[in-house]
């Protein structure tokens, strides 16, 4: 009794250990998922608050992304360093931005998300575009277009990334002055005749740009007609290009001797570009345009006061920075690229050894494999081969065996059966000779008939009973096989039958049997009926088969 109480014990511990380590697992994974629900929470809303809280948002993504590293969720890691990069570019920090695109850029070409490795790209594009890099940037582009066609290949309703590659390409063609180009690669941005730009980038965006290169290309009607329509869609808005969209207007008005008007919009991009902040590029050539408008107008004094702001604020501090920044740039890009490329190197040579390596080994063991495999198969070929020849030796043996012993059997039937037809003619010779004697001795009245006629019947009896044992022997199991098949046939009806299938005729067998010929054929008719044979068919070839 003690001993059971123990080991129920035993068992009631053990359970309550697994139950613990079960609700600490539980709990553990619990744990997790709370924590990346929770940075992931977070890394929205600072994506989504980064224009009015840039600082703190910078703060939380970093955060997230340390978070995101240690769990090694390379997308998410990449979506932080995005938005850390953009943050830094509206604050002129292009060192920081390019530090985190190219950052991103390495993550994303080592995983397999292709819409991240699109806007990495169009982001590296556009950051060189703020240095006039043009070659760079529309190599970059290019990239992004033909990854997002790999993507569009795969699922036609991935069409963003796109539209917006062909968008940016074509802002910069427009910017290296290539304007059919650029009008090319805004028609491209419809894909297909099915495609609702609308529902894929924004159409004011699409419509500033389509004014802009037809400012340039001096048809002023069609450009008032898109940069007005691009503006009232994004009136009371807070769109970043929404100075852009202004200032073009300004630049159309100013090619049309429209001043005032010019005037009006080179100052409303002024105040839109001060009040949405980090844009200090933009403020800066609006106020060098408003300063050319005044000095155009005769009015030298504002034309000199808006100069001086140009250049000695904004346009001053962002040339410094861009012109630091521009060296920083190529030293943190060389310095990018060397690790990059020390580290691919080295991956792809240890990939390449470790691939040799597998690919030997693999070969090998598909040789090794492939012998065993040939031995086992030849093993059993072989074995088979041996059976079935001895199977075959057996079979053919005992073929030969059973039919010499069917053909001596057969031969020594045959014998038999011609011995005994033999005799059993010799004894109607003789039967037919006694005969033609006694009605010799009959007609001549001999007083010895009597005697010799009784003495003859006797003699033809045991003559008979002496066939029967001769043909009982050559044919042992005829009269078994006969009695199984037809039990109701009488002992004569038997005999009639075994002197059937020794193929006598109808006066043989009444000679031998000491009847008339009528009689036997009237036993022939009964036989037939207890056999059950139809008229069609043959009695002697129905017995001789018995």
């Amino acid at each position: 009794m003690i001993l059971y109480t123990r080991i129920l014990h035993i068992f009631i511990i053990l359970f309550l250990v697994t139950e613990i380590g079960i609700c600490q697992t539980i709990e553990s994974k619990n744990s997790i998922q709370d924590s990346t629900s929770y940075y992931t929470n977070r890394l929205k809303e600072a994506m989504a608050k980064s224009n009015l809280f840039p600082t703190e948002s910078y703060q939380v993504l970093d955060e997230s992304q340390i978070y995101f590293e240690s769990k090694k969720d390379t997308s998410r890691v990449v979506k932080c360093l995005l938005a850390m990069s953009e943050i830094q570019k509206r604050k002129g920090k292009f060192s920081k931005t390019f530090d985190h695109l190219w950052q991103a850029k390495y993550l994303s070409d080592q995983a397999l998300d292709k819409a991240q490795k699109v806007q990495i790209r169009i982001s590296l594009a556009r950051l060189y575009d703020e240095f006039n890099m043009n070659e760079q940037s529309v190599l970059y582009l290019q990239e992004a277009v033909k990854i997002a066609k790999k993507i569009y290949v795969q699922d036609s309703t991935q069409i963003d990334n796109l539209i917006s590659s062909y968008m940016y390409l074509a802002v910069r063609q427009r910017k290296m002055g290539n304007y059919q180009k650029a009008l090319q690669y805004l028609d491209s941005c419809y894909v297909t005749p099915s495609i609702t730009l609308e529902k894929s980038i924004e159409m004011p965006f699409w419509d500033a740009e389509k004014g802009k290169i037809m400012q340039e290309l001096h048809e002023y009607k069609k450009a008032d007609t898109f940069l007005h329509l691009s503006h009232s869609n994004t009136s009371g808005k807070k769109v970043s290009y929404r100075p852009n969209i202004s200032m073009y207007l300004g630049d159309l008005k100013k090619d049309l001797g429209q001043k005032d008007s010019a005037l009006f919009f080179y100052n409303e991009s002024l105040a839109l570009s001060q009040d949405q902040g980090f844009r200090n590029d933009l403020e800066t050539e609006v106020l060098r345009k408003i300063s050319e408008m005044y000095s155009t107008n005769g009015d030298t004094k504002l034309a000199y006061d808006y100069l001086v702001k140009s250049t000695n604020t904004a346009d001053h501090k962002v040339l410094h920075d861009k012109n630091q920044t521009n060296s920083e740039l190529f030293q943190i890009k060389d310095s990018y690229l060397k690790s990059i490329s020390e580290k691919n190197a080295q991956l792809e040579q240890k990939t390449r050894t470790i691939e040799k390596s597998n690919t030997i080994q693999f070969r090998l063991k598909i040789i090794l494999f492939l012998l065993v495999l040939l031995g086992l198969v030849l093993g059993v070929v072989f074995q088979m081969r041996l059976k079935l020849k001895k199977t075959l030796l057996h079979k053919k043996e005992a073929e030969l065996k059973t039919k010499f012993i069917e053909e001596r059997s057969n031969n020594e039937i045959e014998l038999k059966s011609k011995e005994l037809t033999s005799y059993a003619l010799q004894l109607i010779d003789k039967d037919t000779a006694i005969d033609e004697l006694l009605n010799l001795l009959k007609t001549e009245s001999s007083p010895h008939y009597k005697s010799l006629f009784s003495k003859y019947k006797k003699g033809s009896k045991d003559l008979w009973n002496e066939f029967n044992l001769q043909f009982t022997q050559v044919n042992s199991a005829f009269y078994d096989k006969l009695k199984e098949l037809h039990p109701k046939l009488s002992s004569t009806e038997q005999k009639h039958c075994a002197l059937i299938k020794l193929n006598l005729s109808t006066k043989e067998m009444a000679r031998i049997l000491n009847i008339e010929p009528h009689s036997v054929h009237v036993s022939r008719s009964r036989i037939r009926k207890k056999m059950g044979l139809e008229r069609s068919e043959n009695l002697e070839s129905y017995i001789a088969g018995i």
